[in-house]
């Protein structure tokens, strides 16, 4: 079950309704489909944040990087310039971690890599806390719960060579004294000088709160046996609680405490401990009343120090019936060198509302890292995005921004895998509902063999190709070009039909070039969502149907030639089939066999009209015969009507496999597989994959498929209808083609 005092089940008390953990996964996952993709695509391999795919006959979905989750732990690390996360609960479902990813960001780009520590790995949980000794690189966190009701911890474990440069290694620790009591939700900061942390408050997983003090001497299991020692400060004492901030002043010895909540209440005080470690004199509590105009009450927030602005920056967390997104510093938290104050701190661009989530500063490039949280925004609900705050102490002189760190959320984007580079490349797309539309170039590098997440940008040379989704995007691997055609450059309109080529599309550490082509002859209409495929062999690009963005939809075939545009002029070919014709549609799966010049094309949509016919089309680049339409019938029953789906191919066994889709109402999670699926050795069969766990609902996705290891990788989409929810994550599929 979820955790009670969840910010989900902490949300849903107060809107008056208790939700289940399927209930709250239903929330989050409304529904989902898929889109077209590309052609003899290659794809990519995939691990899950929790264990590696192994070959079997049972096909088995994988996610790259960290799983979304929230109340977990992140330290950061000045010098490899990293993030160190542990643990936390995932948002979908009521599951407790204990993975352990190191993640960085330089510029734009984004990595984390999965480490595989030694030892006894300490319980799953959330709720704990962490702390970092940068001089001996270890990591120790401590408590948290691991269950329901009544299972919180106080145990303490170190994870030396945290930052993963060597191997990591986890040591159970067994403190001498008489321990803190069973605690979650609590803070804890670290004292670099006296090698100590200090832990304050929290929950005692039965709705109990606390406000005790404790200091847990050689925290880092150097030098000494790790003791405890409960701290009895002189003064008022803060009022118990849990989800509060703390800051450390190592200078001064101060440890400053922020807001929090007891019993659902938020609360927005401020409380400086002196002689925080024990030492040099009596603990004593201080509130203080900063002056300026405080923020909101709150919990669940992320707070760091800045000791050489003096300021302790806060962002986002809980208040009432939502999550936050603000930021604000209060100056000189240890009450030195001048009165507390707050400022609030407004950064450009739009800021992501979190709560539950994680915050490190890098004092050396003065930028705020969050990463993972949940948040009353659907978008971010399941966030495992990685954001970051430029500036962040607000006193800079650059400029205070937020910025999605690796690829931003999209669907109707175009995407391939290239097998010599090990890379797979997403191009363009759009983000929301707003008319926000990319033509951005992003590559995953290292997709084999892991599920660590390596994105970076790709910035090509030459005039790029206007914003666009919903266009074809295919990819030759024999000259590495990228081929563009047409897909909507506005919302809802207009559509274009203009073609580009992008030069070195794969090659890492070659600088990659735009073509504007200007193709001869008559063109196709300008249209989106339709289907494409290339043709190697005859370096063809052949599309089919898609929608004008206004209310023309189109069963037509056109071939351009040249496509790859290395030799001689580009002219398209407007292609007259036999036989009765596919009704025109858009949003279609569709896949290409060169062996037999077929085309396949599955589902896709004409407005609110749903189809599941199969249709093959004979000499489909225009060549060695006459173009010919055959509809295909199954010889079972198969998916159900469906459009906005994807679909690989695997020519050695003319297995077409399709994945997703939206029905009209549902987005949907299903797997299928054509057997036979060119019709050239009679009728075709459909059968359903049954993965161990369902894949993740998708609409106007992408997908590649790697032949070599049977793998189907699939980026991006939309995750929900109402409101439209995009994606940005990498999932795999193993026995994508349902052969072991």
């Amino acid at each position: 079950m979820l955790e009670k005092d969840s910010p989900v089940s902490k949300l849903s008390k107060r809107s008056g309704k208790e939700l289940s953990g399927s209930n709250v996964a239903k929330r989050i996952f409304v529904g989902i489909t898929a889109i077209i993709l590309l052609v003899h695509g290659v794809a990519v391999l995939g691990q899950n944040a929790e264990e590696q795919a192994t070959p079997g006959t049972t096909p088995v979905w994988t996610q790259y990087g960290p799983l979304a989750r929230f109340s977990h732990t992140a330290v950061f690390d000045p010098n490899t310039q990293k993030s160190i996360v542990y643990g936390g609960q995932q948002v979908t479902s009521p599951v407790n971690l204990n993975d352990v990813w190191v993640g960085s960001t330089i510029g734009l780009n984004l990595s984390f890599t999965q480490l595989a520590p030694t030892g006894a790995a300490p319980t799953a949980r959330f709720g704990h806390v962490a702390t970092y000794d940068a001089n001996s690189n270890r990591m120790t966190i401590m408590g948290g719960a691991t269950g329901g009701a009544g299972s919180c911890q106080n145990d303490v474990w170190i994870l030396q060579n945290a930052n993963g440069q060597s191997t990591p290694q986890w040591i159970n620790a067994t403190p001498h004294g008489v321990a803190p009591s069973q605690r979650q939700y609590h803070t804890a900061v670290y004292d670099p000088n006296a090698n100590s942390m200090i832990v304050f408050g929290g929950s005692d997983c039965n709705s109990g709160f606390l406000n005790d003090v404790w200091i847990l001497n050689f925290a880092n299991g150097v030098g000494g046996t790790p003791s405890w020692t409960k701290l009895a400060p002189s003064g008022s004492l803060p009022p118990a609680r849990e989800k509060s901030t703390a800051i450390y002043d190592p200078i001064h010895n101060s440890m400053t405490v922020y807001a929090g909540d007891a019993l659902g209440d938020e609360l927005s005080d401020v409380w400086l401990l002196s002689h925080a470690n024990g030492t040099g004199g009596t603990p004593t509590w201080t509130q203080l009343f900063p002056t300026g105009t405080a923020p909101s009450a709150r919990t669940a927030h992320s707070a760091f120090y800045d000791s050489v602005s003096n300021r302790m920056i806060i962002y986002g967390g809980f208040y009432l019936t939502a999550t936050l997104g603000d930021t604000w510093a209060l100056t000189f938290p240890n009450n030195v060198g001048g009165a507390p104050a707050w400022v609030e701190v407004k950064p450009q661009g739009t800021a992501p509302t979190l709560g539950s989530h994680t915050a490190v500063y890098n004092s050396t490039t003065n930028s705020m890292d969050v990463f993972g949280g949940t948040s009353t925004t659907v978008k971010l609900m399941t966030s495992d995005h990685f954001f970051t705050l430029n500036d962040a102490n607000g006193v800079g002189i650059g400029s205070l921004k937020w910025n999605v760190d690796g690829p931003p959320v999209r669907y109707s984007h175009s995407s391939f895998y290239d097998a010599s580079t090990d890379t797979l490349t997403v191009f363009a797309g759009a983000h929301s509902d707003s008319g926000l539309l990319f033509n951005d170039i992003w590559q995953q590098s290292g997709v084999f063999g892991s599920s660590n997440l390596t994105w970076a940008v790709s910035i090509p040379d030459g005039t790029l190709p206007s914003p666009r989704y919903g266009h074809s995007g295919v990819y030759d691997p024999g000259t590495q070009r990228m081929m563009v055609f047409g897909g909507g450059t506005g919302k809802p309109a207009p559509c274009v039909n203009d073609y580009w080529v992008l030069q070195n599309a794969a090659s890492l550490g070659e600088a990659a070039s735009w073509l504007s082509v200007a193709v001869t002859g008559k063109v196709p209409a300008a249209r989106y969502r339709h289907a494409s495929a290339y043709d190697a062999v005859t370096n063809s690009l052949i599309i089919f149907g898609g929608f004008d963005c206004n209310k023309t939809y189109f069963n037509d075939v056109w071939v351009l030639s040249n496509a790859n545009s290395t030799s001689g002029n580009q002219s398209w070919t407007n292609l007259k089939p036999q036989g009765s014709l596919p009704q025109v549609r858009e949003n279609v799966a569709v896949a290409y066999d060169s062996t037999s010049n077929t085309m396949m094309v599955f589902g896709g949509d004409k407005g609110r009209t749903y189809y599941s016919d199969i249709w093959v089309l004979s000499h489909a680049n225009g060549q060695g015969g006459s173009p010919t339409w055959t509809q295909l019938t199954a010889t079972n029953q198969g998916p159900s009507k469906r459009s906005e789906l994807s679909a690989t191919y695997d020519a050695t066994n003319n297995r077409m496999t399709i994945y997703s889709g939206f029905d009209g109402t549902n987005i949907l999670t299903e797997a299928w597989v054509l057997i036979g699926a060119n019709g050239t050795a009679g009728a075709p069969t459909w059968s359903m994959l049954t993965p161990t766990v369902a894949g993740p609902p998708r609409r106007w996705h992408t997908a590649n498929y790697d032949p070599v290891t049977n793998q189907m990788i699939i980026f991006g989409g939309s995750g929900a209808t109402k409101p439209l929810t995009p994606e940005g994550d990498i999932f795999s599929l193993t026995v994508a083609n349902g052969l072991p």
